[in-house]
Formats: C-alpha cells, structure tokens, sequence
C-alpha cells in the first residue's frame, strides 16, 4: 500500500530554510523506495539506463514499461516495483540505492515537490512544498540547510533544465488534447526523447527536418536530448501539425 502523505500549506522558495537529513542508518532507511509510481523522463531514463549499461528495450524488458499518458497520450517510461515485495528494482535492503549517482530527480528532490508559476514579470519562479509521510524521521533531524543549497547539494541542475523542458512539452499538448497524435507522430517523439541512437541515424540519413548536422558524431548525449525535446516542441505539437 502506498504510505500516506500530506503537503505542508506552507510554500517556500530556494531562500528557504528547511530541516531535513536522510542517511544510511536512520531509523526509516529505505522505507520510501516501496511502492511508488516511478514515472521517467526522458533525461532520467538516459541516465538510468547509461548508468546500467542497458539499450532501450532491454531496459524496458528488465525494469519497466511503455504507455501512453492519459491525458497528453505522450509516450512514458515507468519503472515497475517488484511484484512480491513492492520495492524498487534499484533498491539493495542494506546498502539503499544501486543507483544512487544517477537516481531520477523525484528521489533526489524527497521530501520537496517543485513548481513552477509565472512571476509579476512573466519570468518562471521556483515554489517548493514539503512532502509530510507518517514514516520519514528525517524531518524530524536538526539540519538546516537552505533549498537552493539542498538542490546544489542533491546536484538536481541538469535534472531540473531537462525536466522542464520536457514540462512545456506536456503543457503545450495539453492545449491540444482533444486532437489525437498519429502514429508517425508518436513514433517520432519517442524517438527524439528516448531512442537517441536511432535519433542519430535519421538525422546522418537526413530524415528530420532541420537536422543537417556534420558534427552530429560529437554531439554528447544530452545535447542530443536537448534539440530533441526542443523539436517535439517547436516543430512537431504545433497548431498546424494539431489541426
């Protein structure tokens, strides 16, 4: 059964101080790495599927799953806990996370919840609540730490950028939710965002639009990530491509 939660009703931002400390040891060790709905993004499952030496379906056939969201029908990667015990596939009882150094920015954000609302200038700024369950002690050890430094701290940079880049692709097909994506469209963006081999292979064979890269062999992987996810949203859910 997934543990009970609640959010604090307070909001805070990264000047914010908050007391939190999860360690090997504590108490709690590990309690929150069961049954949970472990949703990737597409820079979560590059790192999670680098890290293990995996390719894409061997990952998906050992750990997870492919679906579309209900709402967005955007193709989603999720990781599916052990049928028996409910636990995470990563997780070793006595040790914790077996992928701790490229564990997805849900674990490594615990116990906050990010949002991002539109300031009086129209920029982004960043809204934190604090997630409250009945089994984590480690609200209760005395470590101040501001939230801009517990970020730093849990290095969420770059899980931070590309997450919201892969946000204002949900929010921008959430606009046009009623219209369905085609076949060739879903192909397309699973693609871009999770099959970056294959990604490589259509822009040497110059089979995506805008794509005439010679130096496409020295892009890194996260590069690579980043022009894609920025063609799903510039080029493919757009109003013309949604009519």
């Amino acid at each position: 059964m997934i543990q009970p939660y609640i959010f604090d009703p307070q909001e805070y931002t990264l000047e914010d101080t908050i007391k939190f400390y999860c360690y090997k040891g504590i108490i709690c060790f590990n309690q929150c790495c069961y049954d949970v709905k472990l949703v990737l993004s597409p820079y979560e499952f590059l790192r999670l599927r680098r890290s293990l030496n995996l390719g894409i379906q061997e990952f998906i056939e050992r750990y997870g799953e492919v679906y579309l969201g209900e709402v967005t029908q955007l193709p989603l990667i999720s990781v599916n806990m052990d049928p028996y015990t409910f636990a995470c596939p990563f997780l070793n009882e006595k040790e914790g996370c077996k992928v701790y150094q490229d564990r997805p920015a849900s674990c490594r954000l615990y116990p906050l919840v990010r949002y991002l609302i539109k300031n009086k200038e129209g920029k982004n700024e960043e809204i934190f609540k604090i997630i409250r369950e009945t089994h984590c002690k480690g609200h209760y050890e005395n470590r101040p730490i501001k939230i801009k430094d517990y970020l730093k701290e849990q290095d969420l940079e770059l899980y931070l950028f590309f997450n919201d880049l892969w946000g204002e692709i949900v929010i921008k097909r959430q606009k046009f939710s009623d219209t369905p994506l085609t076949g060739d469209m879903l192909d397309l963006i699973f693609t871009l965002a999770y099959d970056l081999d294959e990604f490589r292979n259509l822009i040497k064979e110059k089979e995506i639009d805008n794509f005439f890269l010679s130096e496409i062999a020295e892009l890194t992987d996260e590069k690579l990530l980043e022009l894609g996810l920025k063609y799903i949203r510039d080029k493919i859910l757009t109003e013309e491509n949604m009519i």
